[in-house]
């Protein structure tokens, strides 16, 4: 699909307000909700246009600005209290700055006023720039054109869990599987499916929900522990196809959100469904069919 300049300026320029918003708020705080609101953008799927377009989302470019601000107030004063940093970029307590200190630059912010003036630089100028991914860029076996397809109501037995959705995906998977084998008849298990969507009411990485589970022929009498049950109503989605190892999904869900915004294509507010067509214990990674759906009017 090619890109329209007047399009593609349009979205950045929602972009560029909330990331100007974000600079300005960064001591309050922040759901994704308000953020897109200042934006101008619909909430629920702004996240992921975000990350499209930046590489990181909206909460991973808060935490940047907040450690960005916090080692620059640590080198221009080298005795100031370090909770009286921490409290004026956000964060809550001393112990939340020092935990998201560490891990986002591998040292607490003592050691960083203990390092020479050009390590500190160094470290100043990393933050400066968001963490892109080089493969964000890499060619995918997949084409951007789509058909919209209409799928029923699908009885859903699922494993949930919360944060950034590469991240907690495999995970969701190796958990839910000893969950279900054996648990549901295999004539019972229709179809696996990884669904992903957005909390608007919280904070951070909690607001982004994933859910790894199968859906069944019908609303199981006891639904086994440690999963969970719901009804995925009927609805219309756009549909793409990825050919490819699994990976590639999340950046293929990237390259999706940056084609559908910028043909301004409308979005309904439910979860974004990838549908696994093929059998990774048997198929060669190459060839692995992943169905991704996301959900239109």
């Amino acid at each position: 699909m090619p890109r329209k300049p007047h399009q593609t300026l349009f979205h950045r320029s929602q972009i560029g307000r909330a990331q100007r918003f974000i600079r300005m708020s960064m001591d309050t705080p922040l759901t994704l909700d308000r953020i897109a609101r200042e934006a101008g953008a619909s909430p629920y799927h702004f996240v992921r246009i975000f990350l499209a377009y930046t590489g990181e989302t909206p909460f991973d470019f808060l935490r940047r600005v907040r450690l960005m601000t916090a080692v620059r107030m640590l080198q221009e004063d080298p005795v100031g209290s370090i909770t009286e940093i921490a409290l004026s970029v956000g964060y809550e307590t001393p112990s939340a700055f020092d935990k998201v200190f560490k891990k986002g630059l591998g040292m607490s912010p003592r050691e960083f006023r203990n390092l020479g003036k050009d390590a500190q630089y160094d470290f100043i100028y990393r933050l400066s720039k968001p963490l892109e991914a080089k493969e964000n860029e890499m060619e995918l076996n997949m084409s951007l054109k789509h058909e919209v397809v209409t799928r029923p109501t699908t009885h859903y037995v699922y494993f949930e869990t919360t944060g950034p959705f590469s991240e907690v995906a495999p995970p969701a998977w190796d958990t839910m599987f000893p969950l279900l084998m054996g648990k549901i008849p295999q004539d019972q298990m229709k179809e696996f499916l990884g669904l992903s969507g957005i909390d608007k009411r919280k904070q951070g990485s909690e607001a982004m929900i994933y859910e790894a589970g199968v859906g069944v022929a019908s609303k199981p009498a006891d639904v086994p522990k440690g999963l969970q049950y719901k009804k995925i109503e009927a609805g219309r989605y756009a549909k793409f196809l990825l050919t490819g190892p699994y990976s590639q999904i999340w950046i293929a869900f990237s390259q999706i959100f940056k084609a559908l915004s910028e043909a301004k294509a409308g979005l309904r507010e439910e979860f974004c469904i990838e549908n696994y067509l093929n059998d990774p214990k048997v198929t060669p990674e190459d060839k692995l069919l992943t169905e991704i759906l996301i959900p239109v009017p």
